[in-house]
């Protein structure tokens, strides 16, 4: 009607003036309508070449450097296990089915030792170049493909390629996403990068079903479980779900609504049962696509339930404890004010941002990555809502952003508690926050609909649809006049200090009025500035002063300008080969083992025992950090968390483990102990640093003749008594079948082999005796003595013991799994189906159309 209006009103208008212009040159008012009429095309090539140019310029000191990317985990674990993974296979020619580096060793498979490792990018990569750069270029290439799939999701929806690329570019460059290169979280990264591919296929799979699009779920799913990161996999998957729900009920509601209508269904009558189909399909290709991943999956489900410490977090925590525990982590009202000013909670993230330099005031110990999700990206989102096509679309995604954003809140809404209560499997997650990927994908997905609303409102010259869009964009500007005037006096933080964080710390408090309180008011002023920018673009753009492809380039350069201003600061490249060399304490024990082949730990007290940097040089440790490592060892060496180890400081539990140094950071911790010194490090005052000492270690595999029997709830109370000897004594929980005449035992063991995978030993003894080895027990560790079968024994509550008869020997042990064997047997064959399937399907596809 409006458009017919507009006609009406052109048609009684005099051919030589312009509407409200007399005089005005009638020529140039026509080729000014033309052109605001005429919608931005956008070829083929450009999506691709800006994507990977704008990924570039983020990245530009990595990809043009020879460094590696900041993150604070990739400097913890993540780059020692992906080593460790690239030098076995490597070397041995095959993947590591047990990680020796620290804490005793850990399954690698099964425990997740090295994360993302056969993810198929991670795989590559790692295959093809030194970890430390693979660990940067992977997330490098997630971010252009975030980009890739968005402009595909968004299109699958019907939106048009400007409205596409807009969203593509506001998604991959998004700080929620981006910023997570600082903590390191790559496998948050794959999964956020993933999400609208696999919203992508699940759409064409409502649209148009066929064996291809089926494989494709599958196969985007199998790839999101090998990630590793199963939290986010499991929103996701979550989100995913409601989305199937939500297309199988809108194409079955269609059926209905032209019934009610009396209109005739005719051949759509089954269309209920068919949109049932198409809801069943997917939950098959779901289920396929596990059973591709379940050599990730399978493995580390047992695992997780019957020996990782998190069995330990699960036991340990229930009722209120369990809570809070889930609870923590979440986002706070500080950061949700940060939607629209992001440097309102400040942040630890430090980099090139002033506003970032430990200015964090917030509830968490410490902040060092964002959640905004771009304002502009919130004024399209609004915009969508400015009359036009796809509502029930638009209210979808609204619902499913308001749920993550209130779910990341934590306790400070309800909305957390009850999915909480009622939902399996959210009580085995801490860190709610990590759900803001869906608030951000949901703000990206209405961002694309409400520039397609704008470039609709172009194309069909409707006059209520740009007042409504004007209304939208003036009265979001307005708003954040008024805010960005109370950020500048100061009376936004006085308010919100004393109202909605009344509890705020006092040293918080003063760090942010002190430190951060200029760049609140710089960042509510850029916020108004980018609003009416975008308002006052898109007016130009209306009264025909600007083209419609002025407006795309114009919101595109908003978008960029708006999220790099705080990306930037998350992308932090790092001296590889300053931080991975070893320092005058790593190199004397390194020097002092160079060409001895027993192995020995040390026990590194740095960050009170959870250090794992030692092992980046080869040197195993009998502590460190693990997120899934083994519950039984976690109890020997009296570990909880990320606690201090404290059964370490027992003398003969250093000796049972093998401890040959211990590093005491005497600076760090503000004291120094005595001991027989082996190295020191001293500050320039003369006060010591860090020092080694010598310990006296039992040798990692070595003969006992006799063992003693205690219940897994007397062992490790046993072996810290004065009555324990871990020389002579085995500590087991059933007598063995081989009879001990214990003392001490005539005998040695001589190493053969020591690969990840598998230990050989000659041991020659003189009696019964048990050869004890002092890493830890697992299941699928086997041996065999001179080629016969004998059972790996659980000694010491979490070590392994071999039962050895009299004589000479040659005892192996290999690490195999039955369970790992069969799930990736699992996978292949599902694989193959599913690749195969995909295949014939696209071919018969193509032959059909040749042959039309």
């Amino acid at each position: 009607m409006a458009k017919k209006r507009r006609k009406d009103r052109d048609a009684k208008r005099p051919r030589g003036d312009s509407e409200g212009s007399p005089g005005r040159d009638a020529s140039a008012g026509a080729s000014r309508a033309a052109a605001s009429t005429e919608p931005p095309t956008v070829p083929t090539w450009f999506p691709p070449a800006l994507f990977i140019g704008l990924t570039l310029l983020l990245f530009r000191t990595f990809v043009f450097g020879n460094e590696m990317l900041f993150g604070s985990d990739t400097l913890g674990l993540g780059y020692v296990a992906r080593a460790l993974y690239a030098e076995s296979v490597h070397t041995f020619g095959a993947f590591p089915r047990w990680a020796p580096d620290i804490l005793g060793g850990t399954p690698f498979l099964e425990a997740l030792s090295a994360g993302d490792s056969f993810y198929p990018p991670s795989l590559f990569l790692l295959l093809v170049m030194e970890p430390f750069r693979a660990l940067g270029w992977k997330l490098v290439i997630h971010v252009a493909a975030a980009g890739f799939f968005m402009f595909g999701w968004i299109r699958s929806i019907g939106a048009s390629r400007p409205a596409a690329l807009i969203a593509g570019v506001g998604y991959m460059l998004a700080p929620f996403f981006v910023s997570l290169v600082t903590p390191g979280h790559d496998g948050r990264m794959f999964v956020i990068a993933l999400t609208p591919l696999l919203f992508w296929a699940v759409e064409r799979h409502f649209v148009a079903p066929r064996v291809a699009v089926f494989s494709s779920i599958a196969l985007v799913i199998g790839l999101v479980i090998t990630t590793t990161h199963f939290q986010m996999a499991y929103f996701l998957f979550a989100a995913v779900g409601l989305y199937a729900f939500f297309r199988t009920a809108q194409i079955a509601r269609e059926h209905v609504a032209d019934a009610a209508d009396g209109v005739s269904t005719g051949p759509n009558a089954s269309r209920p049962r068919k949109a049932g189909m198409r809801f069943a399909l997917f939950l098959l290709a779901s289920l396929v696509g596990a059973g591709v991943a379940g050599f990730q999956f399978f493995p580390a489900f047992d695992y997780a339930t019957k020996d990782s410490r998190r069995v330990q977090t699960s036991r340990a925590a229930e009722g209120e404890v369990s809570v809070a525990w889930s609870g923590s982590w979440a986002m706070h009202p500080e950061e949700a004010m940060a939607m629209v000013i992001p440097e309102f909670a400040g942040n630890n993230a430090r980099g090139t941002a002033d506003w970032a330099q430990n200015t964090y005031w917030g509830r968490n110990a410490f902040k060092n990555n964002h959640e905004y999700a771009g304002l502009v990206l919130l004024l399209l989102a609004a915009v969508s809502f400015a009359g036009g096509a796809r509502s029930r679309l638009r209210w979808f995604f609204t619902g499913l952003g308001a749920l993550a954003f209130l779910f990341a809140l934590g306790a400070h809404t309800p909305i957390w508690r009850v999915l909480y209560e009622v939902v399996p499997g959210i009580s085995l997650f801490r860190a709610p926050a990590q759900v803001m990927f869906l608030f951000g994908f949901a703000v990206a997905t209405l961002a694309g609909l409400g520039a397609d609303r704008i470039f609709t409102a172009v194309r069909e010259d409707d006059d209520d649809g740009w007042r409504s869009v004007m209304r939208v964009l003036w009265g979001a500007s307005a708003a954040l006049g008024v805010l960005a005037m109370l950020a500048a006096s100061g009376l936004l933080t006085s308010v919100w200090s004393s109202t909605v964080y009344a509890g705020v710390d006092a040293g918080r408090l003063q760090l942010m009025e002190s430190e951060l309180l200029p760049f609140i008011g710089r960042g509510a002023l850029i916020a108004l500035v980018l609003a009416l920018a975008f308002a006052g673009l898109t007016w130009a753009v209306r009264a025909a002063y600007l083209a419609p492809k002025a407006l795309l380039a114009g919101l595109v350069l908003l978008v960029v300008a708006d999220e790099l201003r705080i990306s930037n600061t998350f992308i932090q490249p790092y001296d590889f080969e300053t931080w991975s060399t070893p320092d005058t304490n790593i190199q004397a024990i390194l020097n002092q083992e160079d060409g001895r082949d027993e192995p020995y730990r040390l026990f590194s007290f740095r960050q009170s025992g959870q250090d794992v940097t030692p092992a980046m040089h080869g040197i195993e440790l009998v502590a460190g950090h693990h997120p899934n490592d083994l519950l039984r060892y976690r109890e020997l060496i009296g570990m909880v968390g990320s606690g201090v180890p404290e059964n370490l400081f027992n003398g003969n539990i250093r000796r049972l483990l093998n401890v040959k140094y211990w590093l005491w950071p005497d600076y760090e911790v503000g004291q120094s102990i005595e001991g027989p010194v082996f190295s020191r490090t001293q500050l320039n005052d003369g006060r010591a640093y860090e020092t080694v000492f010598l310990e006296p270690a039992l040798p990692r595999a070595r003969l006992v003749g006799g063992a003693v029997i205690k219940s897994d709830e007397e062992a490790v109370p046993y072996m810290l008594s004065p009555d324990f000897d871990p020389e002579t004594e085995v500590v087991l929980t059933e007598a063995p079948a081989l009879a001990l005449q214990g003392g001490a035992v005539e005998g040695n063991v001589t190493w053969l082999e020591r690969t990840p995978n598998r230990l050989r030993f000659s041991v020659t003894t003189e009696q019964p005796a048990l050869l004890v080895v002092s890493d830890n027990w697992f299941p699928a560790w086997k041996a065999t003595v001179n080629g016969a079968e004998q059972p790996v024994l659980r000694a010491y509550h979490s070590l392994r013991a071999v039962p050895i008869p009299t004589g000479q020997h040659t005892v192996e042990m290999v690490y195999e799994s039955a369970l790992v064997r069969t799930s990736i047997w699992i996978s292949l064959v599902l694989f193959m189906a599913v690749v195969a399937a995909a295949g014939f399907d696209l071919w018969r596809g193509r032959r059909t159309v040749e042959a039309h």
